[in-house]
């Protein structure tokens, strides 16, 4: 193979070649004009830098080809470049003007000024083989696989995906740089670092209590000895051999827990957080030592219910306390949640099957687990998301109670069979029509959707009545959804959204406050769960900003006649009760999950997109506030089948055939 060498050596460049490369020059595909080098030997061909830049435009980046004969370019795909001495360079600076000798992505020789070569040129793949722990230092052993130069160093990044803030590290030197062919070199690096101490710095907020939702990227910027390129990221590449425990103090009885974890599209390495207390992670590793052991066998199976972790008053909960009052010997059911969660009241009769979150406790009433129901991810049942607990997750009987009526938005890539295949084993509905949109769009097996309607049902449609409803037509309840592209601002950036002024000209509406006063209306605004952060920042003298905890989400629907929403699937819930729901979509499509196709037609209620046509709206409904026929008809066919308050005991039934 022929062999190639490029130098710079007092502003005139040089190239070497065992190969003729006869009436070598360089040419200027815009101008078509032509420089030639000059021959100094056989083989040995310069030119000034003086002669390439005048060949090109300065005024902005430009190329100058490097060709010979009949308009060839010296290609360097079959040719092996020689090493430059570290002495030695291609790059120089003419008038001011930057001035590269470089390979392009398409290994040829070429000039360029004003912009310096890209690093994708000479970045191939990279391999983490080992990560490694040593008290509060993590260690990744990469090799990085470069084309034509080694690496002289790198800058790792470490980036906090939600709130989009970084911390760098700089200058890892290789321990060495091995020449594996002609022009490929394997730069071996180990990138140590501390997590805590870096995560400290960039999230000093940071909950320490319940899932933690935060996910980090990974990356590394390439820095060559006698080229210098420009700037430009790689991800690091997962390697499913290294998915191992992976923890360093984070306090004094907190561990920082790194899941490690390849990204769906392109497999790169992220991890998620865990903060585990100390005594959790010695169980858990009691657990993984025994688990070649028999396990003990208990009479009951054990059915541990699931929320968001910080909640009880939704489907998992009332599900919880009707198997409690059952006292059905064929289960013992627990519940999981976080020890600060504002719905701590609602369990304290049960408090001797109510499992904390993260707790010692809660790894081994998880590991002895038969079946989980989950109104929300089944991750949010394991006490922190590692291999082990999911492995042990996926020979748990999964059901899924739902949180909400499927209808109005596209979630696949929540919960879809394609994307997400270990989810859940049960999809509980309550009609025929999103049964067979769960079978359709999501992708599971007739047999793996129960109708049974949700557990919450029997307690919503409990003492309703006509009369009950027309003495709630004077509460108006204003109850959006969130928006999953606004959830990580900051309260600086939130009240800059169409979000928080469209929803904040609201309750501030000179004209609704009219017809409140008039109409001896109350007028209350909840946020939902993520965004009650941003709570505060709405202000009115009229209408009652709600905050969580205060009470459940049911009680507040029960206690309203008329509801205004945007997407929330609590319009299904309060269509139930016969009372009026506005669809207020004032900002258009939601961001996080598009409307589905069926949308318009399954609302129980107008679709209202201007504040002015809202209130107008909103001024009939106070007169009478019972759902209009078409919609009460829309309720019976495609919401909910069987109208009545036994759909705990179809679940009931549902899980003793498990």
């Amino acid at each position: 193979m022929d062999q190639i060498e490029i130098y710079l050596e007092k502003n005139i460049f040089h190239i070497i070649s065992q190969k003729d490369l006869q009436n070598l020059r360089i040419w200027n595909k815009k101008t078509h004009e032509e420089t030639s080098f000059t021959l100094v030997s056989e083989g040995h061909y310069q030119i000034s830098a003086e002669k390439v830049i005048a060949l090109l435009d300065t005024t902005k980046n430009d190329r100058a080809y490097i060709i010979f004969g009949d308009h060839q370019e010296v290609n360097l795909a079959h040719s092996q470049l020689k090493q430059l001495r570290n002495d030695q360079v291609t790059q120089t600076t003419i008038g001011g003007i930057p001035l590269s000798l470089y390979v392009s992505l398409d290994d040829t020789l070429r000039f360029m000024c004003n912009l310096l070569p890209s690093a994708r040129a000479y970045y191939l793949k990279n391999n983490v083989h080992t990560i490694n722990v040593n008290n509060d230092t993590v260690s990744l052993n990469l090799d990085i696989y470069t084309r034509f130069f080694p690496l002289k160093a790198l800058d790792f990044k470490v980036t906090h995906r939600q709130l989009e803030k970084s911390f760098t590290l700089t200058d890892f030197i290789p321990s060495s740089s091995d020449q594996v062919d002609n022009n490929t070199f394997i730069n071996h690096i180990q990138i140590s670092y501390q997590p805590a101490k870096q995560l400290q710095k960039i999230a000093p907020n940071i909950n320490l209590n319940g899932y933690n939702w935060q996910f980090f990227d990974l990356r590394f910027q390439l820095h060559f000895a006698t080229m210098e390129v420009r700037p430009r990221s790689f991800r690091v590449d997962y390697n499913a051999n290294c998915a191992k425990d992976c923890v360093v103090p984070y306090t004094n009885n907190l561990l920082l827990y790194l899941d490690w974890y390849g990204t769906q599209k392109y497999n790169k390495l992220s991890h998620r957080i865990a903060f585990v207390p100390k005594d959790t992670y010695q169980t858990y590793l009691e657990f993984k030592k025994n688990d070649h052991k028999e396990k003990p066998v208990f009479h009951s199976r054990t059915v541990l219910i699931s929320e968001y972790p910080q909640k009880a008053q939704d489907n998992g909960f009332v599900l919880f306390s009707y198997l409690m009052h059952k006292k059905s010997s064929e289960f013992d059911p627990y519940f999981v949640v976080t020890k600060d969660s504002p719905d701590l009241a609602n369990l304290k009769k049960y408090m001797d099957h109510v499992v904390f979150y993260n707790t010692p406790e809660h790894v081994k009433i998880f590991m002895q687990t038969d079946i989980l129901c989950h109104t929300h991810s089944s991750d949010y049942a394991m006490p922190f998301r590692n291999n082990y607990f999911i492995e042990k997750k996926k020979t748990i009987h999964k059901v899924f109670l739902q949180h909400g009526i499927t209808a109005v938005r596209n979630i696949d890539h929540l919960y879809g069979k394609d994307a997400q295949p270990d989810f859940t084993n049960k999809f509980i509905v309550s009609s025929e029509r999103e049964k067979q949109l769960v079978i359709d769009k999501l992708g599971y097996d007739a047999k793996d959707v129960a109708i049974t309607g949700f557990a919450r049902f029997d307690l919503l449609l409990k003492h309703n009545n006509r009369l009950t409803s027309f003495l709630k037509s004077k509460r108006v309840l204003l109850m959006p959804t969130w928006r999953e592209e606004l959830v990580n601002l900051s309260d600086d950036e939130f009240v800059k959204t169409d979000y928080f002024k469209e929803l904040n000209s609201l309750i501030t509406s000179k004209r609704l406050l009219t017809i409140k006063q008039s109409q001896h209306l109350t007028i209350d605004f909840y946020l939902h769960t993520n965004f009650q952060k941003f709570a505060h920042l709405f202000h009115s003298n009229e209408v009652n900003i709600l905050h969580e905890g205060q009470q459940t989400v049911q009680n507040i629907l029960k206690s309203h006649g008329i509801l205004i929403t945007d997407f929330s699937s609590v319009g299904l819930d309060f269509a139930l009760l016969n009372r009026a729901v506005l669809y207020y979509q004032f900002d258009g499509l939601p961001a996080n999950g598009a409307l589905s196709d069926q949308s318009e037609k399954i609302l129980p209620g107008p679709i209202i997109t201007t504040e002015e046509e809202l209130i107008s709206e909103l001024q009939v409904k106070v007169k009478n506030n019972r759902l209009d026929d078409k919609y009460a008809k829309n309720v019976s066919q495609n919401l909910y089948k069987f109208q009545d308050r036994h759909a705990r005991d179809r679940i009931f039934e549902l899980l003793r055939k498990l």
